[in-house]
């Protein structure tokens, strides 16, 4: 369903002057590459697009930068406007558009003004390409925080001047590190945005990279050995050893609900050990060695430092830690030590974004990069997390971390926050954003002040953003705007799973922490109309 803002009424807002005259905003600090109008084709409506880059600059390491701006403005304007955060380390424009999820049109086709942002920087080619601009100081600000204020501010001015007014209202969709930016403009520029959709949030990105690192170094101890001597690490773990670990944690926890269903809804009940299938002696089908099950373990309890410092949170155990999703992330699915997992990536992020003075340099090549990972030193790269230097006088987890509650400014302008995450999400966990949400709460006046401005949904079996045996497909934009416009707070999301889950029709609420899904008793469990939100 679509929401009209209250300001607006049934109104639509044409333009005022023609998508060309936009180059007529350039200033000196901003060249627009691209004004023009587009009619509806492929998909999109009639629009006028732009594409900017803003601080062009030579960095200090002779890198060419510039905070760059993809804005589409839809003829048939809505009065709205929405910033779509993107994943990764950004490094790319982005479509311009925003996709609220759940099958729903984009937010371009809905009427609304939308952009991305590369986030000052461009990937370069190979495994440090998303990673390189972490040498240049300016350019862990820009990516941090400092593009996301620069690009609204800029994409408002355009706005303004395309259809002779402001819009009636702001929002902001992202997911991982468009969840980190979300988070960004809530503590940071909390004047900017009337609502934030932020899910599996990598506020505290720079803790995760190290813990990957932690957590690739328990899985490659266990792993085969390549005749390179490299460890093959998607061997550490067969297909067949996930798939009994995941049928073992829900049969362990999926009742807990009060449902046997495949959804553990009630994840803190989940008590769920590994040990439970260490073999007695040596390893069979039907269990795991002891060197498996200490490297889950080491993996689900989250790193701490030598001296016993935790470093990140712990992961929740759940059904999706057999999905190709989780796989995907954390071991990967290469025969040999050329390592495609998505964790291995955080390597070169952790030498050259996080790190301070960065560990720097590496060669441009997924062996190097492997190679750093599940050999650094966990406790001395921690201390260079925090570190500073003459030339980054900020320390990574000072500029890109997004880890305060105080959310003051952005509930004072009765901002609203909607956060989801995946539980069975492998690479940001659904306990630290939980943990947040909690210090969030006691520094807000407890849970009904807190559900006055912000609410978490957890999605049980959900991956990363999406992927698993979830129901992963909810759109976030819509509950989002009638939270902001007519006051209509959240107490439920509609979902429904995909085609490939075990259960391709079912559909099910989404309940804002702490509350649980409940069957009500009666009727198909295939059928969300079955259940209701319910604190356990």
């Amino acid at each position: 369903m679509s929401v009209v803002p209250a300001a607006a009424g049934n109104d639509s807002f044409p333009p005022v002057i023609t998508c060309d005259r936009l180059q007529a905003e350039a200033g000196a600090a901003m060249r627009i590459s691209e004004a023009q109008s587009r009619p509806a084709a492929g998909g999109l409506p009639a629009h006028c697009e732009v594409i900017a880059h803003l601080d062009e600059r030579t960095g200090a390491d002779g890198q060419t930068f510039a905070i760059g701006l993809h804005l589409r403005l839809p003829e048939t304007w809505n009065g709205r406007f929405v910033f779509q955060g993107q994943g990764g380390t950004d490094g790319v424009i982005g479509n311009g558009d925003a996709q609220p999820g759940g099958g729903q049109p984009s937010a371009l086709n809905q009427g609304y003004a939308t952009v991305t942002t590369d986030a000052g920087h461009g990937n370069a080619p190979g495994p440090l390409g998303g990673a390189s601009f972490g040498l240049d100081p300016q350019a862990r600000i820009d990516f941090g925080y400092r593009a996301d204020d620069v690009v609204t501010r800029q994409a408002k001015r355009f706005i303004q001047a395309y259809y002779g007014r402001q819009p009636s209202y702001s929002y902001f969709l992202g997911c991982s590190n468009g969840g980190r930016h979300g988070m960004v403009m809530t503590q940071r520029f909390p004047e900017h945005f009337d609502g934030v959709a932020a899910g599996a949030p990598a506020f505290r990105m720079p803790e995760k990279g190290l813990a990957g690192a932690a957590s690739t170094q328990g899985f490659a101890e266990i792993a085969p050995k390549a005749p390179d001597g490299r460890p093959i690490l998607a061997q550490a773990l067969s297909q067949a050893d996930m798939e009994l670990l995941a049928k073992a944690i829900v049969q362990s926890c999926d009742d807990g609900d009060g449902l046997a269903d495949g959804i553990i809804d009630n994840v803190p009940a989940c008590r769920f050990s590994p040990r439970t299938l260490q073999c007695p002696a040596e390893k069979t089908a039907s269990c795991l060695s002891a060197a498996q099950v200490a490297a889950l373990e080491n993996h689900f309890q989250g790193p701490t430092t030598a001296q016993g410092q935790r470093i990140y949170a712990p992961y929740p155990y759940d059904s999706g830690i057999a999905a190709a999703g989780w796989r995907r992330w954390i071991l990967g699915t290469a025969p040999d030590s050329r390592v495609n997992a998505f964790n291995v990536s955080f390597g070169a992020t952790l030498a050259y974004l996080y790190m301070t003075p960065p560990h720097a340099p590496l060669a441009n090549d997924a062996d190097a990069v492997y190679d750093f990972y599940r050999t650094v030193d966990v406790t001395a790269a921690h201390a260079r997390i925090f570190g500073t230097s003459a030339a980054m006088p900020q320390s990574s987890v000072q500029t890109i971390s997004a880890n305060s509650v105080d959310l003051s400014g952005f509930r004072q302008r009765r901002g609203k926050l909607l956060l989801y995450h995946g539980v069975s999400d492998p690479t940001f966990s659904a306990l630290d954003t939980l943990d947040w949400y909690k210090r969030l709460t006691n520094a807000a006046g407890g849970e009904t002040e807190t559900a006055d401005f912000a609410r978490l949904f957890l999605v049980p079996g959900m991956n990363h953003c999406s992927g698993g045996p979830a129901t992963d497909s909810f759109d976030v934009l819509t509950p989002l705007v009638n939270w902001v416009e007519q006051g209509h707070a959240p107490d439920s999301i509609a979902a429904r799973a995909g085609a490939t889950t075990p259960w391709p029709e079912r559909s099910r609420p989404l309940c804002p922490y702490p509350r649980q899904a409940r069957y009500l008793g009666h009727g198909s469990i295939e059928q969300a109309e079955n259940f209701a939100c319910a604190v356990p």
